[in-house]
């Protein structure tokens, strides 16, 4: 069973490769400056989505950093237990 289905998605993968490559008239000539300006638009986007999600492992990781710091003598004070002080 498992083969045949292996063998239905490789004959469909196989079927639909044709499709996946763009043709100039989809994307355009290769020399083209629309072509140049839309590459750069991509990676703009690229840079913009990493600088956020390196902000957000940035962040989460001076958060982690933040909790494994052990407390100060005075914090420790605080949090104490006073049951045994009664």
């Amino acid at each position: 069973m498992k083969a045949r289905l292996l063998l239905v998605t490789l004959f469909f993968w196989v079927s639909q490769a044709a499709e996946v490559f763009a043709c100039a008239t989809c994307m355009g000539d290769k020399n083209s400056p629309a072509t140049a300006h839309m590459a750069i638009a991509i990676w703009v986007m690229i840079a913009a989505i990493m600088s956020v999600l390196g902000g957000i492992g940035a962040f989460s990781f001076q958060l982690w950093r933040h909790a494994t710091t052990p407390l100060e003598p005075h914090e420790q004070l605080i949090t104490e237990d006073l049951d045994r002080y009664d």
